[in-house]
């Protein structure tokens, strides 16, 4: 019996890398074992988008499913790889995407739309499992680890690209990720594989298997998979050819400065040959004859520092030194363990009993940063000083101050370590009739650490740079000279010339950080489906169900990190927080017509969930939608659907991060600038939910008679989502207030004003400002897929070739982030300096060919030119010499060779990146980093072989 629905089949293994050949039944699936090709599930599939439509036909929401065989032709190691080649999602988090995320390098993300990995939801066989939640107060999103799930036991993955909230609770706004398993399987099968780049890093290992068996005369049945990978990821920029271009954008300070190398040109420029002008030996900022610009030889010995031409910020074109981002890793090394089993047992003809669930490990280490610092003062008696320099110190000259970058002294790494059990059991039978029911419960635990070394403690860093001489003429810390009981153990550190910091003095500055994460989610859930009762066009459908949820987690951090002390990552600040709801569904589907003239079928669904929430109480989702076959094969459909999202642990109780600094607004008609403690990244326990509402309507067209083996369909989608949760900047916040809005104002602490320029008014002395829900998305596209198959018979047996093709284009993207401004179209910003930001459009073309005993396929990946920041060239403020970026095409080829019978060897290779693309410079200013890794390769053309051999 065909059981997936039109539209699902229609774009099987379209964005995965291979076309999807016809084929009868359920086999779209992945294929079973060896020796049991003939003993796969034949239950009915039930479609993620629907719970009563066992039938795809019947649900209205699009649906795309990648069967195992695409996941097995690409090698994939985690099911990311090949959902982020879906022109649908983003890899907002993934390990290309993370090079400068010291809080998870190797997370894997589902996100659908570009809307944040929090709004996609992700199941397994339909059930929850535990999140992803790092030690980051704020900032990082709660979101679901791909990495959690060994690809071996991967049957389908179910991709819902519309809201479902009604079907399954909060985060499914922009859509489901169903991962489903598989449940039978008969025999061994062993993988080998092993890549590298070109260039001789990217290099992987892989190894893992699949077995199952069933016993007690086919009543019960194990599989058990385990998956382990091993990528040691790519070097700094200068490991690249485009790297060693250095591109970036450089923010250029002297535009309105006459006579400057950079008057008159735009505000930001982007540029090859981009270095930072901190200096590697020091160099002297303080407006001193004879001294401004100077840098320090590695004897002690000052020269002109060779200043770039045009610079800003901590970056500028040309002059000495490298990249601000000299050492840092393109793509991190990423070492990942997962396993996964599961025993069904059927006790009768009418109850089956079952327990799955598994275990992951992942780890990513990440070469950082060095110390960056930008305006560090230096007092005139510090006993490093060059005797050079304190010559040409004026005698009122107490201090001045030095920038300097730290390359000589090492660069902070991180290590972090992600181990998550988590398991199910469950029951699942027939009540008589249509009537069927299942219930289970799971608990899942997401144990996450980040281990940080060679990061420099602030408090021990200052105390290390403010060397002086004992009466003994030694050169010591003013701390330790005079008793400061904090600087116990201080060591000097000489900062005049590259290379002249001591081992003792490194070891003192340096600290090694330890934040940890336990997160733990209990769920218990219950379904019936069945059929009441029959109209003149057929059965009607009802499923109702509840289910019960309870999430809890509880950040703690080394001493260091917990009090803000490290100088640029690892620090967490201490938190815990729960949650539980309880939540209830129904849905049906009701047939109105059947078999009649321009009404082969006509059917409506509808759902409707409430759920109470201990942390914002009651609240609804509803699904209502039309499936239309005007005639054999074509189909219409139509849903719309209000979703929600609660707020997650994080955005309710984290305690954010204090800082202190200038903050300018206006009160009482005075500007004013206080410099004041500040905490805009904590968490708010009185956030409500996000909505969204979300409208789909497409159709899908599976051939006919000559035009068998063409799939077509179509859809357009439009997701409104308010009260997105956010947190403002302090300059937001200010803004806001300076023009009049007493909720923001309301938000800052006063105190006395002493100035005697106006006696009456307030100051400001400090700003909370906690999670808020005032953002706000509208995005709008068109889906797309086509698929082709037809028999090669002159190629011999089984000869037969197939395309397939998706693509998605954005018609808008708006967000409005709250502060107050018009709402921006992010549609065909490709940067990735913006939430929200998406290339106007990204296409997957894949086109197989191959008999029994081979296969190849070539897939071409294109993302169409856009901008790198909309904004850009808006107001003089933010001009930029050159916005564009090109249009980029990537080309992958892949290729199987069976031998043995029944297909037991499998001999299997990937050229990626094939004609060695390099990426687009898509710098972010504010990370540095020059490649926009969510979209484009960082590792050129690489290399994969392997072997699968079914026992």
């Amino acid at each position: 019996m065909r059981c997936l629905m039109v539209t699902t089949a229609l774009t099987v293994a379209t964005f995965g890398g291979g076309a999807a050949f016809a084929q009868d039944g359920p086999a779209e699936a992945a294929p079973a074992g060896a020796g049991d090709e003939g003993d796969a599930r034949n239950d009915e599939i039930v479609v993620t988008a629907s719970r009563t439509a066992t039938n795809g036909l019947q649900a209205p929401t699009p649906t795309q499913i990648v069967g195992a065989e695409v996941i097995e032709k690409q090698g994939a190691t985690t099911v990311m790889e090949v959902l982020n080649q879906n022109p649908a999602f983003k890899a907002t988090r993934s390990p290309g995407a993370n090079a400068t995320n010291t809080s998870s390098p190797a997370q894997a993300t589902a996100d659908l739309r570009a809307l944040g990995g929090q709004r996609t939801l992700v199941l397994v066989n339909q059930s929850r499992v535990v999140p992803f939640a790092p030690a980051s107060n704020l900032g990082v999103p709660t979101t679901t680890d791909l990495n959690l799930f060994p690809t071996l036991m991967i049957e389908r993955v179910d991709v819902v690209t519309g809201g479902a909230s009604a079907l399954y609770g909060s985060d499914a706004i922009s859509g489901v990720v169903n991962i489903v398993m598989k449940k039978k399987y008969q025999g061994l099968e062993v993988t080998a594989q092993s890549g590298i780049s070109q260039l001789g890093d990217y290099s992987t290992k892989r190894l893992g298997f699949i077995g199952g068996t069933s016993f007690n005369d086919d009543r019960g049945h194990i599989v058990v998979s385990a998956d382990y990978s091993d990528n040691n990821g790519v070097g700094d920029l200068y490991t690249r050819d485009w790297g060693r271009k250095e591109y970036m954008i450089v923010s250029n300070g002297q535009r309105t400065t006459p006579g400057a190398p950079g008057f008159g040109q735009p505000a930001f420029l982007l540029s090859q040959n981009v270095h930072n002008n901190l200096g590697a030996g020091s160099v002297i900022l303080s407006n001193i004859p004879g001294l401004n610009n100077m840098t320090f030889n590695a004897n002690g010995t000052i020269r002109p520092f060779q200043k770039g031409s045009i610079f800003g910020g901590a970056t500028m074109i040309g002059g000495e030194g490298g990249s601000i981002i000299t050492g840092t890793a393109l793509v991190p090394d990423v070492r990942r363990f997962t396993a996964y089993g599961s025993l069904y047992y059927d006790f009768s003809d009418s109850i089956t009993g079952y327990i799955e669930g598994g275990y992951s490990s992942s780890r990513g280490f990440l070469d950082g940063v060095p110390i960056r610092l930008s305006t560090q003062p230096i007092r005139r008696d510090n006993a490093f000083l060059p005797a050079q320099v304190l010559a040409l110190l004026p005698p009122t000259t107490a201090s001045f101050n030095i920038s300097r970058i730290g390359h000589d002294i090492g660069i902070n790494y991180y290590e972090i370590t992600n181990d998550t059990p988590h398991g199910t059991i469950g029951f699942e039978g027939k009540l008589g009739g249509s009537w069927k029911w299942d219930a289970h419960a799971s608990y899942g635990v997401n144990n996450y650490a980040s281990a940080t070394f060679n990061n420099p403690i602030t408090a021990n860093l200052n105390f290390a740079i403010d060397a002086v001489r004992d009466g003994a003429g030694n050169i010591v810390c003013r701390g330790v000279r005079d008793g400061v009981a904090a600087a116990a153990g201080c060591q000097p550190l000489n900062l005049f010339g590259e290379g002249n910091t001591s081992a003792a003095a490194r070891d003192y500055i340096w600290g090694e950080g330890l934040a940890k994460v336990k997160y733990d989610q209990f769920t218990a859930a219950a379904n019936v489906v069945g059929e009441p009762f029959s109209t003149w066009a057929g059965p009607v459908s009802v499923a109702f169900g509840g289910e019960y949820r309870r999430e809890t987690e509880k950040l703690t951090a080394d001493a260091v990190g917990a009090n803000n002390g490290f100088l640029t990552a690892g620090n967490a600040v201490p938190y815990s927080g729960a949650f539980n709801v309880k939540e209830a569904y129904v849905e049906a589907t009701v047939p109105l017509a059947k078999d009649t003239p321009f009404l082969k079928s006509l059917s409506i669904n509808g759902a409707f969930r409430y759920a109470d929430y201990s942390t914002v109480g009651g609240q609804t989702a509803w699904k209502a939608g039309a499936v239309w076959e005007p005639v054999d094969g074509l189909n219409i459909r139509i849903a719309r659907s209000r979703d929600i999202r609660a707020p997650a642990i994080n955005e309710l109780y984290s305690p954010g991060s204090n800082v202190s600094n200038a903050v300018t607004l206006v009160v009482d008609g005075v500007t004013k600038s206080p410099v004041i403690p500040q905490n805009t990244s904590l968490g708010n326990p009185d956030v409500g939910p996000e909505f969204s509402k979300t409208f789909t309507v497409g159709a899908a067209y599976r051939g006919r008679g000559a035009l068998t083996g063409l799939g077509v369909s179509v859809d357009y989608y439009n997701i409104q989502i308010d009260d997105a949760i956010t947190n403002l900047s302090t300059a937001n916040i200010a803004t806001l207030c300076s023009g009049g809005d007493a909720y923001f104002c309301n938000l800052f602490t006063y105190g006395p004003d002493t100035s005697t320029a106006a006696p009456n008014d307030r100051i400001h002395t400090g700003l909370v400002a906690g999670s808020l829900n005032v953002g706000a998305f509208a995005q709008k596209g068109i889906d797309m897929t086509v698929t082709y198959n037809t028999p090669l018979e002159f190629l011999g047996d089984g000869g037969r070739w197939g395309i397939a093709a998706s693509g998605t284009y954005i018609l808008n993207a708006m967000v409005d982030s709250g502060t107050g401004a018009a709402p921006i179209d992010r549609a065909g910003e490709n940067g990735w300096a913006n939430l929200g930001s998406i290339p106007r459009f990204r296409g997957n073309l894949s086109e197989t060919i191959g008999t029994n005993g081979w296969e190849l396929t070539l897939q071409t990946i294109f993302i169409s030119r856009g901008v790198q920041d909309v904004t850009y060239n808006t107001l003089p403020t933010n001009t930029i010499n050159d916005n564009k970026v090109p249009a980029v095409t990537y080309f992958n080829l892949f290729g199987k060779i069976f031998a043995g019978t029944d297909k037991k060897y499998e001999f299997f290779w990937a050229v990626n990146n094939l004609l060695d693309k390099d990426p687009p410079p898509v710098p972010y200013i504010i990370l540095n980093g020059p490649v926009n890794g969510q979209y484009y390769d960082k590792v050129g053309r690489a290399f994969m072989v392997g072997a699968r051999v079914r026992f």
